[in-house]
């Protein structure tokens, strides 16, 4: 998970936080509003944390020019204790959740986790693909029912798959997922790890859900269900010795 922090409180939360997170998260964090702007502007993020005392612009001013510029990045406000006029004011410039203080760090993992689910369309803690269903809550991978072990790289990289499927994920957006070292990620192989997760699936009956696209990346297309057997034409009964002969 990719996250935008912006201002000093937004960078203290994420520090609170990330043991509770389920997956490796990277961050970018920027103190000053258009610094912040630049960045969700040029780059790519799951999700923004937002300061709502961001130096140079207030979180409202924030949240328009971020949706004026037609940027769709789930924002995630933090601050303390305020009005709910100015809350639903918040909610209105487009901003997806609204955390006071004080922050619990499970509850704010959680809530970041619930809103990148619902932003690629997923409302449970459960993705379910064809014969797949990964729980996010446990870790846990089914594949027609029967649990199947993963490695934290496997799991990480089919859950990203998933919350995007049906289009297509970079080969360069699968790296920021995955390893929060650049470094770490020019030893580590996607294409590697992509191989062993797809021989996993396929011993396990789930073939073909991982499509490759050369050069950009992978994509999870809808499971093929094998098609039934064609039906069996009736071969013509045989017509008595006297019409046949007749016919002729």
């Amino acid at each position: 998970m990719r996250l935008l922090v912006a201002g000093q409180l937004a960078a203290s939360t994420l520090t609170i936080t990330s043991r509770f997170f389920a997956a490796r998260i990277t961050a970018e964090h920027a103190n000053d509003g258009d610094d912040a702007l630049h960045l969700a502007r040029h780059d790519t993020f799951d999700v923004i944390l937002l300061d709502v005392s961001l130096s140079g612009l207030s979180g409202g001013q924030f949240i328009r020019r971020l949706r004026d510029a037609r940027c769709n990045i789930p924002v995630i406000v933090l601050g303390p204790s305020m009005p709910g006029t100015e809350r639903a004011r918040l909610l209105d410039l487009g901003a997806d959740d609204i955390i006071i203080h004080p922050l619990d760090g499970e509850e704010v993992a959680a809530r970041v986790r619930a809103v990148v689910r619902r932003a690629c369309g997923h409302a449970k803690s459960e993705l379910r693909w064809g014969p797949l269903a990964l729980h996010l809550d446990r870790r846990e991978l089914l594949v027609n029912d029967t649990a199947l072990h993963l490695s934290p790289n496997e799991f990480r990289l089919l859950q990203v798959l998933l919350l995007r499927k049906g289009t297509l994920v970079r080969k360069s957006a699968l790296l920021d997922a995955l390893y929060t070292d650049p470094d770490d990620s020019e030893v580590k192989s996607i294409d590697v790890l992509m191989h062993r997760l797809r021989k996993r699936l396929t011993a396990a009956g789930a073939d073909g859900l991982i499509t490759t696209v050369w050069g950009s990346g992978y994509i999870v297309r809808e499971f093929a269900a094998a098609p039934l057997p064609a039906a069996r034409t009736p071969s013509p009964l045989p017509l008595p010795r006297q019409l046949a002969a007749a016919l002729h």
